[in-house]
This record gives structure tokens, sequence and C-alpha cells, in this order.
């Protein structure tokens, strides 16, 4: 399975002559490695690191049928593979190899970071952390049967008719979609996250595998490796409970940095916020991996 990358080097680089610490960057639900992630990935190499940004399987430029579906589990391994060449490369020191994940790729880095002590730091930005009990939250009990309701008439449309049954993966005016509401359509909806290998559809039963995808259960695993968590105060589509939850839950070393956000989005590309949290991202690598 061929997986495609970016992977950014610090302006004025000139081969190596001292080793680099490295860094995966994982990003959000659909997301390609043009989006959040490959920004946050080249912000971050400019202070002195190398920086990888994955389009995982299904997605972007990398293979794997079918298009646009999240399997967590082949999501994972190919983050797992990642770990493993950035270690192969000449310029990085491989015992300073740090994550970065955002929104839902927060909820893998956490992970990841969990069990891979290949990894000696990570840090998570307004990272999903329980969708299940999201989507309750949001949905209200009886709209997220409801919710289930349809996307399991999908998983059986799949089995009878071997047609891969897709949702759009953003829409407007709340019509059902993958992310509903008007936000995140006007981040991946519009020129503001154009990116070539973005498609605007996601396999239905993308949205059944993440029901079950609780990141909050992997917090206490994660010490002794040093955890920041960088969340938005007012977030409607990666709750802050759950990022104070994992807090809590997690060991030190730790620490817990919130912005005063108006939505989850913001933590994408609003330079107001994205600015100072690679600033305390990039503080929380050097001092771990320098």
């Amino acid at each position: 399975m061929k997986v495609v990358g970016s992977l950014f080097r610090p302006e004025n680089y000139k081969g190596n002559s001292s080793l680099l610490p490295g860094v995966l960057v994982a990003g959000a639900m659909t997301g390609v490695k043009e989006q959040a992630a490959g920004s946050y990935a080249e912000r971050i190499a400019k202070s002195g690191f190398v920086t990888l940004a994955i389009d995982h399987r299904h997605f972007g430029e990398s293979e794997g049928e079918p298009r646009q579906h999240e399997d967590p589990a082949k999501k994972m391994e190919d983050f797992k593979n990642a770990i493993s060449f950035l270690s192969t490369i000449e310029d990085i020191d491989r015992e300073k190899i740090g994550a970065c994940g955002i929104s839902m790729g927060g909820g893998y880095m956490l992970q990841l970071a969990a069990f891979d002590r290949r990894i000696k730091a990570v840090s998570i930005v307004a990272s999903g952390l329980n969708f299940g009990d999201t989507l309750v939250e949001m949905l209200g009990k009886e709209g997220f049967i409801n919710f289930l309701k349809e996307h399991n008439k999908a998983r059986q449309k799949h089995y009878e008719t071997g047609e891969v049954q897709y949702i759009p993966a953003v829409a407007t005016d709340n019509k059902p979609a993958a992310m509903t509401g008007d936000e995140p359509f006007e981040y991946y909806g519009t020129s503001r996250a154009w990116s070539p290998g973005w498609v605007n559809r996601y396999t239905t039963e993308s949205i059944e595998n993440l029901m079950s995808d609780n990141a909050v259960t992997y917090a206490h695993h994660v010490s002794p490796t040093p955890l920041l968590i960088v969340h938005g105060r007012k977030d409607k589509y990666c709750l802050p409970k759950f990022a104070q939850q994992v807090y809590d839950e997690a060991g030190e070393p730790k620490e817990i940095m919130w912005f005063d956000t108006s939505n989850h989005i913001d933590l994408y590309d609003n330079d107001k916020y994205v600015g100072p949290a690679i600033d305390k991202i990039v503080e929380w690598l050097n001092a771990y991996l320098s």
C-alpha cells in the first residue's frame, strides 16, 4: 500500500551536519496533507524540525479502495509506518521524534503516543477525542439513534448491491453530511482549504467505524511521554470537556493550553490562534526533543 506524504525541513537547511528532531503531523477528519496538517507541519519545520504530513490510505495521493474511507485501525498502521519512515531519514535523530495532531488527528496521535514509545513528545490540537458521545450531544439521543439507523441502512445496501455508499463530507444549510453544519463547509467547501487531493465525500461506513472511537481511554497510557493539549473553549465539534478529561486522566508531564476560540476551525487556519498554538507546540517539542 503506497502512502504519500509531504516532508518539510527548516529554511536554509544545509544537510545532515547535525541531526534534527522529527515530527509526524496528522490532520482532521476527511483532510489531506495540503490542509491543516501540512500547514502546521510547514510552520513547525521552520523552527528547526523535520516534519511529515501524510495522506493516509484511501485519501489524497495515497492508494487504497474505496476512496474517502476511514478505517481507524488501518489509519493507525499508516501513522506507525510514518514514524518508521521518519526514523530512517539520515538527518533525523531517531531518538528525538515527536507527534502533533489536529482535530481527529489529535485523537489518533494521542493513541499513537500511548503505545509507540518511539514518540518522545506529543501535542494535540482541537482534538476529536470521543466521536460517538459528541454526536449524542449534537443530535440528542433520539436524533443519534435515527442517525445510526440511516447509516445501518447504508451498510445493508452496500452488502446487498456491492456499491459503496457515500455521504458528502460537508454541506450547507444543515443538509446531511459527515460533518454537519455550515462551519465545516466554510473551511472545506470553499477556496479557504482548497486542495486537488480533497474530495467532498466520505463513505457512510466511515461514520460507523468512528462511532466507537474514544481516544480518552488512552490518556492514562501516554505518560511518561510528555503531553501537550491545545484546545478552544468554544468548540461544538470537538467538545472541550473531553480535552479536559484527557488532561485529568493523563500522567505527568502534561500541560493544557486554552484559547478563547469562537469555533472549532479557528485552530485550523486562523492565525490569531494558530500562531500562538504553534509557538507553544514548538516550545513543548524543544523542551523534550532538543
